[in-house]
């Protein structure tokens, strides 16, 4: 699983104004791989949407032929 149940420790840091009921929050990426042919393979990188995950989108995308927002 990709979600834990939100701590003290998020506090400050997840911003649930938008969400004031939320109890888990983002502690990992979702990755999925999709054979489309048996030549044309599909991967798929769920990346959080918290600032603190930002980092990763500059790793993610080297090679990238596309991206579903």
């Amino acid at each position: 699983t990709t979600e834990a149940v939100m701590t003290d420790a998020s506090a400050g840091i997840d911003d649930l104004g938008m969400t004031p009921l939320k109890s888990t929050t983002t502690v990992a990426m979702d990755f999925g791989r999709v054979s489309l042919d048996r030549d044309l393979i599909l991967y798929l990188f769920g990346t959080p949407g918290q600032h603190r995950f930002w980092f990763m989108w500059d790793d993610l995308v080297k090679g990238a032929i596309g991206a579903v927002v």
